[in-house]
């Protein structure tokens, strides 16, 4: 009966954590693309699909499933130091990790890592310095103050724990971050540049600047950074911020997200770490502070600043456009899409644009070419633009045969794909196809422009 009553629960205990989710376990860390169960018909029996579906769903969905899979890893770990992350993490040396791309970038630069040759990814890299460059002196005329924030990698600042390269059959190297150091400067584009300020405290701080485990800055990093971007405000728009008072280092147990590389091995037990420090920044109010209006585009590399201080204590408002998508801190907004943006840049004091090294590749993802189509053009010189692409396509065989290849794949019409292909275009190079943005200075501007200003002059009126 014993026996019995063992098997008994062996065999019904995972179809009820399957259903009832009881006991909870504590869910797998990464991303995995949904698995859904297939309906039940009989063109879908018939076919397989069923049967080839419903495998795949309980492979996902049985019982117990993350904690057997943890369990799978521990004895993989413990016994071979193996892992199912190859293209997620990469051990470096003496227990430290890196992700695989800056280990790439590192050794070979970003030429191989984006497909390109070095000739066309400079081109991208000068495209986009260029318009940032327009649109600062745009937004500059609406005291609206732009800047890059350009966050160091941990290849950069760690590379002596990085795993020895093994390939050296690959292209010429390019770095965008030294390509925008460059350019930058040479368009006078306002940007902070945090790599050599990291190495310069490598040695001398007593702490991590990134953690053994993780890929982002460390907690204590950030607050400094934070405090960094938090000054050059206060100078590029002349004003006071509410006080920041930075506590002293102390170490404590490890906090999120300073081992997200370890998560990503789904272990049963922690790894080993080297103790990190951690530190506080308090916020206190100042006679005569301003609170102004900030928007902040970027990767990842900005949690660690947002959700360790408190901004409302310090901005209006500080909403947080992540890769020019996904919109945090704005009870208005969940998608860049819905952002009214000539509204929101021309009420703001300041856009950050705040990328980590190997991130810089796709800097402002979109942002520069929505913004600046926002502020000086109309819909008619939009519909301009789209008419030349098209003639260019059908001007240009190999370009229209590869168009009438996938309207064919996709059952959809020529011309449709065409018009498609041309409004994308016009949006991805608008400098190519709309001539007001030409020249190095833009002088015309949408009428949307004009409007906003017109309704912010007699609101300021009516106050």
């Amino acid at each position: 009966m014993i026996l019995f009553a063992i098997l008994a629960v062996l065999l019904f205990a995972p179809m009820v954590q399957e259903h009832l989710h009881f006991p909870h376990i504590k869910p797998l860390v990464g991303v995995v693309e949904p698995v859904t169960m297939p309906r039940l018909a009989w063109n879908n029996l018939k076919s397989g699909h069923y049967q080839r579906g419903s495998e795949k769903y309980l492979k996902y969905h049985y019982g117990y499933r993350p904690a057997t899979v943890r369990l799978y890893n521990q004895y993989l770990w413990d016994f071979y130091q193996k892992t199912h992350t190859k293209k997620t993490v990469s051990p470096g040396k003496e227990g430290w990790l890196y992700e695989p791309w800056y280990v790439e970038d590192y050794y070979h630069g970003g030429t191989y890592a984006q497909k390109k040759d070095s000739l066309t990814l400079a081109r991208s890299l000068h495209q986009e310095a260029f318009r940032l460059a327009q649109l600062q002196h745009i937004l500059g005329d609406y005291n609206t103050t732009l800047f890059v924030c350009m966050a160091p990698g941990k290849d950069m600042i760690y590379p002596e724990y990085l795993p020895d390269d093994t390939v050296t059959t690959r292209p010429e190297k390019l770095s965008a971050r030294t390509f925008y150091e460059k350019e930058f400067n040479a368009l006078g584009v306002n940007h902070i540049n945090l790599e050599q300020w990291f190495l310069s405290m490598k040695d001398t701080t007593g702490f991590l600047l990134f953690p053994q485990k993780g890929t982002h800055w460390s907690n204590a990093s950030a607050i400094y950074v934070a405090d960094s971007i938090f000054r050059y405000l206060e100078d590029k728009l002349d004003i006071q911020l509410n006080q920041r008072v930075i506590g002293t280092p102390y170490i404590d147990k490890a906090r999120k997200p300073d081992y997200d590389l370890e998560e990503l091995y789904n272990l049963e037990r922690p790894l080993k770490k080297i103790p990190q420090h951690y530190v506080d920044m308090t916020i206190k109010p100042r006679q005569k502070a301003t609170k102004p209006k900030l928007i902040v585009i970027g990767d990842s590399f900005y949690w660690n600043i947002c959700t360790q201080i408190p901004m409302d204590s310090l901005f209006s408002s500080s909403a947080y456009w992540y890769y020019n998508s996904t919109v945090y801190f704005d009870s208005l907004h969940h998608h860049t899409q819905e952002v009214d943006l000539v509204e929101e840049l021309l009420s703001a004091d300041a856009v950050m644009l705040i990328y980590s090294s190997t991130q810089l590749y796709k800097m402002s993802d979109g942002f520069s070419q929505q913004a600046l189509i926002a502020l000086c053009c109309d819909d008619i010189d939009l519909q301009k633009a789209e008419q030349t692409c098209i003639r260019h396509i059908k001007n240009s065989p190999k370009w229209l045969a590869s168009i009438e290849e996938r309207a064919e794949r996709y059952h959809k019409s020529k011309d449709t794909f065409i018009a498609g292909e041309a409004k994308n275009m016009v949006y991805l190079f608008p400098h190519q196809y709309i001539p007001a943005l030409g020249d190095s200075i833009p002088t015309k501007r949408s009428t949307r422009v004009q409007e906003y200003l017109t309704l912010k002059t007699t609101a300021d009126g009516i106050q």
